[in-house]
């Protein structure tokens, strides 16, 4: 092992993206293994400072799919070059034609198929014809007053008026807030990696103009994402914050995990750093392994429980498991019931929930949180929880420490309310564990089992989920639920409990960067309207509503 003879680099088996050292011979790579200097795939690591020569002869781990890279990157039906069809759509019939004519065929377009039959006249068109509206200033302005119209503060005939020589940039000037044409050109990429995507949207986005840039989490596990950003979203300065969108078992310290739909030898972020620790904790009697999931996974087979659940039904069993530890009060009462950030830190605790905080009940059910301001108890940016029996306001960061009653259904002048806890205890009661387990396919017996193991470490177990609970049609409930057992025993930023993980260099440079790429701009395309997939777009905030039931197209 010589370090002249040593690559360093990142596998893209899979969206963990591990360290790797390719090892090469005669100029062909032969064996890949784990970057001794990385964290992802040796613990502890190399020192930084160790020489490549030295280093070249220590090897990290990897998993079997990392390995493979090596038929990968050899594999002969591998595309290496730009195939261009040659036939009729379907005959599978293609020519190769160099990168330069590719980049400008698809930006002129014209008679790209003319050497096809029946399609000597088909014009194609081409990205410039898509390319409508080019000034940034203009862009940003058109954006900011499309919005207003959407929201009808701006009527469309102002909108018109106002860009009268602009209309002819825009998908429809009647639906202004749908956007430009330049909107027609969408990427949708697959699992691609940090890096790729920052410049590929600093391209699209900011350059040519376009709002739809995809890659496969909205359609894999986005869900997922979701749950826990509204789970985690933290009230400041009168609005709702960004949450945290992926948050991980500390496996180092952790003494049960309950894996739902996942695991840690498949189906999850890093098998490289995962199997290892979580195959150590086993083998030395330090951590306990349960796995919901429909399959006998690899996970499952070493687990203490496998909880063999109905496909989709997560939310249920998370539910039965809520409905006996409320039951049989195994929640950590001192995290739950603190209201605010004083009374967190006032029990060495750095999270905290708004359990005991109050929700208005309207005719359909629970509605928004209670203002102080609605029953003259404080601020409109203030909550209220019952202290005491007595309703009080809740400054959720900077008010004095407020530790809340947890369960309270009942009147605030003249507005009748519950608990957040409260809610969740009728939902949870709604049905009994037997009941639950017949949703989901598990004994009653087992539930108990799992929450009571759950509940029996303090705050070193975590409920963890990926992709598997959340690919269902009501993916984010199952989310909601699992996540909720979590805050039932206050394991957020423990050691040994859920975390949000570590941090990155952002590759746009953008988090103390070299050079900021979000800045670098000589005339930075505002991109506007709605997307494809409608994501973070209201049907109420559109030119297109017009009321209920929504039109089917």
């Amino acid at each position: 092992a010589k370090a002249e003879n040593i690559i360093y680099g990142v596998c893209l088996q899979c969206h963990t993206a591990c360290n790797i050292k390719g090892k090469i011979l005669n100029g062909t790579l032969v064996k890949i293994d784990g970057n001794p200097y990385s964290a992802m795939t040796m613990s502890p690591h190399l020192p930084y400072l160790t020489s490549p020569k030295e280093a070249a002869r220590v090897d990290g781990h990897l998993c079997p799919k990392g390995q493979a890279g090596i038929q990968s990157l050899y594999d002969p039906y591998r595309i290496v070059k730009v195939l261009k069809r040659a036939g009729k759509r379907g005959e599978n019939k293609w020519q190769v034609v160099s990168f330069d004519q590719a980049i400008s065929e698809i930006v002129n377009g014209g008679k790209l198929f003319k050497h096809v039959p029946g399609e000597e006249k088909r014009v194609v068109k081409g990205l410039k014809d898509i390319y409508a509206l080019r000034d940034g200033k203009i862009a940003k302005a058109m954006a900011e007053d499309a919005k207003a119209v959407g929201k009808k503060k701006m009527s469309v005939a102002d909108f018109k008026k106002k860009y009268a020589q602009h209309l002819d940039t825009l998908i429809d000037p009647n639906h202004p807030d749908l956007g430009p044409k330049n909107n027609k050109f969408v990427i949708m990429n697959g699992r691609i990696e940090h890096g790729r995507k920052e410049f590929s949207k600093r391209w699209l986005k900011d350059s040519f103009g376009s709002v739809n840039w995809y890659e496969h989490t909205t359609i894999c596990e986005q869900s997922h994402h979701i749950g826990y950003n509204e789970m985690t979203r933290k009230w400041d300065k009168g609005a709702w914050g960004k949450g945290k969108h992926h948050m991980k078992p500390d496996i180092y310290n952790s003494r049960y995990i309950l894996y739902f739909g996942t695991g840690a030898f498949e189906a999850n972020f890093g098998p490289t750093n995962l199997a290892r620790k979580v195959t150590e904790g086993i083998k030395n009697g330090t951590l306990k392994i349960a796995v919901a999931d429909p399959r006998f996974s690899k996970t499952a087979a070493k687990a203490e429980q496998w909880l063999p659940l109905k496909p989709g039904t997560d939310a249920a069993l998370a539910y039965g498991m809520i409905r006996w530890i409320i039951d049989n009060k195994r929640y950590d009462a001192r995290y739950l019931t603190a209201a605010n950030k004083a009374a967190a830190n006032a029990v060495k605790e750095t999270t905290w929930s708004n359990a005991t905080h109050l929700v208005k009940i309207e005719k359909d059910g629970p509605g928004a949180l209670l203002r102080a301001e609605e029953v003259g108890l404080g601020a409109k940016d203030e909550f209220v929880a019952m202290v005491g029996g007595k309703p009080t306001a809740v400054n959720v960061h900077k008010g004095a420490a407020v530790v809340g009653d947890l369960e309270f259904d009942g009147e605030v002048k003249g507005i009748k309310v519950k608990s957040v806890f409260t809610l969740l205890t009728e939902m949870a009661r709604s049905k009994t564990v037997a009941q639950w387990g017949e949703e989901c396919g598990i004994p009653e017996s087992e539930i108990a089992r799992a929450a009571k193991d759950f509940t029996s470490y303090g705050k070193q177990a975590v409920a963890e989920l990926y992709r598997g609970p959340v690919q269902h049609t009501n993916g984010y409930y199952n989310a909601q639920a699992i996540i909720t057992l979590n805050v039932l025993i206050g394991n957020a930023d423990w050691k040994g409990g859920l975390q949000k993980g570590g941090g990155h260099w952002h590759e746009d440079g953008s988090k103390n960067g070299p050079y900021n790429l979000k800045k670098l701009y000589a005339n930075k395309m505002k991109s506007f309207g709605v997307t494809l997939t409608r994501e973070k777009h209201k049907y109420e905030d559109s030119t297109l509503f017009a009321g209920y039931p929504a039109k089917r197209c």
